[in-house]
């Protein structure tokens, strides 16, 4: 009782990511099946929980006398390290294009390519496949650990399943405009420090915003709220290819409004 308890209390706030230590400690098999049903929600809604968190479920359910692990779990395990992952995309977008600037290399590179505009659009394409490359190393590394050691333990995941296709689509997607949008951001505030900063507080609090405005539906129109319908489309979210539009679009702005300010502003 005392550690659902908790997790109510950690779900009061409604919070955009979900972090949690251990929470199946002391759950009996219905808690356990409870919180595995509660961590699915969560993701469906659109919220990153903790990889460890869900991992850690999962090799709980595998244990003796747990409820048993359904055989459509695939596509939540596939996109299980999204938030990690789109955090470090982001983060490796802003730091391949403010980096040209904190060490300055802008001025070699731009004497060597004068057209600048092109140097970005190379940053943009080079960092959104190193970012869908990230994102199919990530679902290729959860693939090989975890299905041959569920499957030594009797759980049998379904592998040809559309779902899990379309999931690891949306994954490689949303880590690739990830980059995008730090390579946008990158371009728009040279300072390397305060682009990553911004970064990582706007997809904090974006989901605070159609709170605070008394505007719930908000939410899935904003850049994070679109780019959760690629790996978690639910009631609460557009439809997928909607989302993946809407946040390509959210990215190729960005990239765009910052190429036009490299353009015009002096390197000095």
């Amino acid at each position: 009782m005392r550690q659902r308890l908790g997790l109510a209390a950690a779900l009061l706030g409604d919070p955009e990511i979900l972090l949690l230590d251990e929470p199946a400690n002391g759950l009996d098999p219905e808690g356990i099946a409870w919180l595995r049903r509660l961590i699915r929600h969560q993701a469906d809604q659109g919220r990153t929980v903790s990889a460890l968190i869900a991992t850690a479920v999962m090799l709980i359910a595998t244990r003796p006398g747990q409820p048993p692990i359904p055989g459509d779990a695939l596509p939540q395990l596939l996109v299980v390290a999204q938030g990690p992952l789109v955090v470090f995309a982001l983060i490796l977008g802003v730091l391949a294009m403010t980096g040209e600037f904190r060490h300055g290399t802008a001025t070699p590179t731009f004497l060597v390519t004068p057209d600048r505009g092109r140097v970005v659009a190379a940053k943009v394409i080079a960092n959104a496949l190193a970012g869908a490359l990230l994102a199919a190393v990530s679902a290729a590394v959860v693939l090989a650990v975890t299905l041959p050691w569920l499957r030594v333990r009797g759980v049998h995941l379904a592998i040809l399943d559309a779902d899990a296709g379309a999931r690891l689509l949306g994954l490689v997607a949303t880590a690739a405009l990830h980059a995008v949008l730090g390579v946008g951001l990158g371009a728009l505030v040279r300072n390397q420090v305060v682009a990553v900063v911004a970064g990582l507080v706007w997809m904090r609090v974006e989901g605070i915003i159609p709170d605070a405005l008394q505007r719930p539906g908000l939410g899935r129109w904003m850049p994070e709220g679109a780019a959760s319908a690629l790996t978690g489309p639910g009631a609460s979210t557009l439809p997928m290819w909607a989302g993946g539009l809407l946040f390509a679009a959210y990215g190729v702005a960005l990239a765009l409004l910052g190429t036009r300010l490299v353009v015009r502003r002096d390197l000095s």
